[in-house]
């Protein structure tokens, strides 16, 4: 249980870590990406999975789908712009 904590952890600060050198970049989107899936998942399975507190359950799976949804943002915002290129440019 011990081991899976700590890569629990290890995850966490990492992906923390990358959503906080995404912001000071300026890239937002990619830094809520980043991070919304982590305190999701920190949230699912500390809180909702190992104390069975389903609030905690519900609001990690809502961040983890909050994440995937800025991300499709995110692709769906950088492929518009490449086209917009594609057609400038050709």
């Amino acid at each position: 249980m011990r081991i899976a904590f700590g890569l629990l952890a290890l995850v966490s600060v990492l992906g923390l870590v990358s959503a906080v050198v995404q912001a000071r970049r300026g890239r937002w989107l990619k830094a809520a990406e980043t991070v919304l899936p982590v305190l999701g998942a920190d949230l699912l399975l500390l809180g909702g999975a190992q104390a069975k507190v389903t609030a905690f359950l519900w609001l990690g799976g809502l961040l983890i789908l909050a994440g995937f949804a800025v991300e499709c943002l995110s692709f769906w915002r950088t492929r518009a712009a490449e086209q917009r290129q594609q057609q400038a440019a050709g």
